[in-house]
């Protein structure tokens, strides 16, 4: 599975106490169209689900999608200082 950064579209739930749950990820193909996928379940990475700025500025998620029939997972980032998301490992 190639590892690359690329930025990506996530929409996401912002709960009261901070924390974000990513809700769909679209990214762009190698032609250029967009893909949209729904998350079936993630896991944050890195530190607990209490946390939340300005304790820390990025926070990275695992995420299952199912792309073209198959179940896979990618890695993404939110990072709170620039409000970017992105993909940490693409394999779609």
């Amino acid at each position: 599975m190639p590892k690359s950064i690329t930025p990506a579209y996530v929409i996401c739930q912002h709960k009261k106490d901070g924390t974000i749950i990513p809700l769909k990820i679209r990214l762009q193909d190698e032609d250029g169209e967009y893909q949209s996928y729904l998350v079936k379940s993630y896991r944050q990475n890195g530190m607990s689900a209490s946390a939340k700025p300005p304790h820390y500025s990025t926070v990275m998620f695992e995420c299952k999608i199912n792309a073209f029939g198959q179940d896979k997972i990618i890695g993404i980032s939110y990072n709170y200082t620039d409000g970017l998301w992105k993909v940490l490992e693409r394999s779609l």
